[in-house]
């Protein structure tokens, strides 16, 4: 199952008693393309190990738990900073044999997953076991491609912002064969908001949605079975925009332009399968659509409801729609000019 290279999977375990299983688990997850998260590959950072821990599952997709005879209390914070992030758990267990034993963290830790338990565990939590090689390559493997087909399947609706745009930057993350993008006021030109000052805690997914967005275009630009399309309503962006004070027009008037310079000449080396046009007709926005699933938001000032499912017919509906207004393939010039610059 080939997936894009920005899925993240973060592998916690005690590092010694792992050592191999977490070589076989980066390996398997290389293969199915994803991008495999372990300690011993960051890069030197000017932070304590459990912050950069605990970066790594705030950033990563899928948290993938190997337990065996232990848990140290390292592999513990990691599991609850996933559960606070409410990413989706894999846990995989290995069986013991012989005369192995569980440490009694371990094993009040496990008590908690068993079936006839009293205590609920986190519902985005999935329980295997294993002992063999191969049996570690299967639970690995099929626990993530069954996270990713529960992510198609399932219906998500949200109602705050922060969530909607967590849902999108999911959309974009997934798609690896097409993705169309209607957005009123165009973050992956303009940025997130606010455009001059860096407000990170209340803007954070609006940046976060747009860097990952640009990631996918750099990634997939080139490759010839790869479609991009991405709609905005020039009439608003051009309000937005010549809102502003003179002041802070300049400050990010050259980024704006390269911006758009740049996604322009993606569009012509793409052979225009890479578009980003205008939109000026009434519809319901953000909205976005990958391969199978969709995404349609309504905002309100503070809060927002969206609505996202897979549904192939809906989608492939959607982007016939999206397409039947992207084919004006304006200049550079041209789209500097209407949206007021």
């Amino acid at each position: 199952m080939a997936l894009n290279r920005q899925i993240s999977v973060f592998i916690s375990s005690d590092m010694t008693e792992h050592e191999y299983d977490r070589e076989i688990a980066e390996e398997v997850l290389t293969d199915m393309i994803f991008n495999p998260i372990l300690f011993e590959l960051f890069p030197a950072m000017n932070m304590s190990p459990s912050e950069s821990y605990a970066e790594g599952v705030r950033d990563c997709d899928i948290f993938l738990l190997l337990l065996w005879k232990s848990l140290k209390s390292g592999v513990l914070e990691e599991y609850n900073e996933a559960v606070k992030r409410s990413k989706p758990i894999l846990m995989l267990v290995k069986s013991l044999a012989g005369n192995e034993k569980r440490t009694p963290e371990l094993t009040t830790f496990l008590k908690k997953f068993d079936p006839n338990s009293r205590e609920r565990p986190p519902r985005r939590v999935t329980y295997h076991k294993y002992r063999s090689v191969a049996e570690l390559k299967t639970a690995v493997r099929d626990s993530v491609a069954a996270e990713i087909a529960k992510f198609y399947r399932e219906p998500v609706y949200t109602m705050a912002r922060n969530e909607m745009y967590e849902l999108g930057t999911s959309i974009i993350q997934y798609a690896q064969r097409r993705l169309y993008v209607f957005q009123r006021t165009p973050s992956l030109i303009l940025g997130a908001r606010p455009y001059i000052a860096d407000d990170s805690k209340k803007y954070g997914y609006e940046r976060k949605f747009a860097d990952v967005l640009k990631k996918w275009i750099g990634a997939n630009y080139e490759l010839a079975d790869k479609e991009f399309v991405y709609l905005f309503s020039a009439k608003a962006t051009k309000k937005e925009f010549l809102g502003e004070s003179l002041k802070e027009r300049a400050k990010h008037l050259t980024r704006v332009k390269d911006n758009v310079g740049r996604l322009k000449e993606i569009e012509v080396e793409s052979g225009h399968r890479f578009r980003i046009e205008t939109l000026d007709v009434p519809m319901s926005e953000p909205l976005i659509v990958g391969d199978n699933r969709y995404a349609i938001w309504v905002l309100g000032e503070d809060q927002a409801v969206s609505i996202s499912q897979e549904n192939k017919g809906i989608s492939d509906i959607l982007v016939m729609i999206l397409n039947s207004y992207s084919q004006k393939h304006l200049s550079n010039e041209e789209m500097l000019s209407v949206i007021g610059l």
